[in-house]
């Protein structure tokens, strides 16, 4: 399997609620193409490095996804290209199977 970690810069004038269609927006369009989404982690608003469409801040959203198809990546690529509202992304691909926040904390339940 290919596990890609995928992080995006949405617009930081968008409130929850906007965010989470966005959010379920590109869950959807991921799942229509037969792939799954392994965790979606909304990291909130910080200042960019440097700015991008004149917007000194954004919030940061995580995605890890299972793609079944490699060829997806780069879709998805154009997908998150003509989507206005996210502002930048950077995918990656992962070695192994990212361990989740959930399976993290049991881990270190399980070593006490």
């Amino acid at each position: 399997m290919n596990y890609y970690e995928v992080l995006y810069i949405v617009n930081p004038n968008y409130g929850k609620d906007k965010i989470s269609e966005i959010i379920n927006d590109i869950n959807t369009h991921v799942e229509s193409k037969k792939h799954s989404i392994l965790n979606h982690n909304f990291w909130g608003k910080k200042q960019l490095a440097y700015s991008v469409n004149k917007e000194k801040y954004g919030n940061y959203v995580l995605l890890h996804a299972e793609f079944s198809n490699p060829s997806f990546v780069n879709d998805f690529k154009q997908f998150l290209n003509l989507n206005s509202e996210v502002l930048k992304y950077l995918v990656v691909k992962l070695d192994e199977k990212p361990t989740l926040e959930k399976e993290e904390k049991e881990e270190k339940e399980e070593d006490r």
